[in-house]
């Protein structure tokens, strides 16, 4: 799990607009730090980290939005979600690729293999095209420029909504956990529907949205707190992983659908690489789609929200 940067000196009690400011230029900076890292392709986990910086970021921008007068400007908004899809795109190939290198391992007859070994081949002239889309995105010019309009939005956060009160940083922090608790708590119904692929996705971007928001806030609700952003991340990866083998299976279904076929143009080891792997990636879903169900029946016999309220409002 890749974490945030703890941002110091935060006066929980003090403005939440006033110190939202400073919080998303922080992660603005931690997201620009990560550019030699993302750029450096010879360790994956680097485009991870900008990544998820970058989605840190959107979330917190989108947590404080409620208590601006207006939305961020468009243009700001726009381009920070095509940096995360440009860099979401390099991750996703990678994901693919160490997915694809693990179950050739794996596999025990050399045509599927081999026929892996194609996919493979495929695959990595795909990522490459991908991570040169990247260094376009990341070049020192753009990034400047991205830079000097985000910088000039947040320094317009003086204005607000007209309150009746300032709204300090730990109630904000609390109004944004109970309302990400309430949509991931909701949307948990889907894990009754194995198959409720859309469900189960809105369900991983809930638990995604409500970790960084009570990562966000982890400096004013102590340590106490970081276990239960473990635990929803650990949700959040393995709601992930059946997004990911989803993503395959109807790939792969497609692609035995449309002609990776016995009496079709491609040959014997690509059709049955094509069917071994919707078995092995079918296999896998299963495993992380129950790994899901285990952990929410945990949630609902502890208590786990009402917990992690409770710290919530008594910090």
């Amino acid at each position: 799990m890749v974490k945030a940067k703890e941002i110091t000196g935060l006066d929980c009690a003090a403005d939440a607009l006033l110190w939202a400011a400073d919080v998303l230029r922080a992660s603005f900076g931690e997201v620009l730090a990560l550019r030699g890292a993302a750029l450096d392709f010879s360790d994956i986990e680097g485009v991870h980290a900008m990544r998820v910086a970058t989605r840190r970021l959107r979330s917190a921008l989108r947590d404080f939005t409620p208590l601006m007068v207006r939305r961020p400007p468009k243009r700001v908004r726009k381009e920070l979600k095509q940096l995360a899809d440009t860099l979401g795109t390099v991750r996703d190939q990678d994901v693919a690729i160490v997915a694809l290198e693990a179950l050739q391992k794996e596999a025990e007859d050399e045509p599927i293999k081999e026929g892996i070994g194609r996919l493979l081949a495929k695959m990595n002239d795909s990522r490459d095209a991908a991570r040169r889309d990247l260094k376009k995105a990341l070049a020192v010019e753009i990034l400047n420029d991205l830079q000097t309009l985000f910088t000039t939005a947040i320094g317009k956060l003086k204005g607000r909504k007209k309150l009746k009160r300032v709204i300090t940083f730990n109630e904000a922090g609390r109004e944004v956990v109970a309302d990400g608790s309430r949509d991931l708590l909701e949307l948990g119904a889907s894990l009754y529907e194995p198959f409720n692929i859309e469900g189960l996705h809105e369900m991983r971007i809930a638990a995604k949205r409500l970790r960084y928001a009570v990562e966000l806030f982890t400096a004013c609700w102590g340590a106490s707190i970081a276990p239960y952003a473990e635990e929803i991340a650990a949700m959040q990866g393995f709601l992930g992983k059946v997004h990911d083998c989803d993503t395959w299976i109807e790939g792969l279904g497609k692609r035995l659908r449309l002609g990776t076929q016995k009496s079709g143009a491609t040959n014997e080891s690509d059709y049955q690489t094509a069917v071994w792997l919707l078995s092995e990636f079918v296999k896998k879903r299963s495993k992380e789609y129950r790994s899901a169900l285990k952990l929410w029946s945990e949630w609902q016999s502890n208590d786990f929200a009402e917990r992690m309220r409770a710290i919530v409002e008594t910090s």
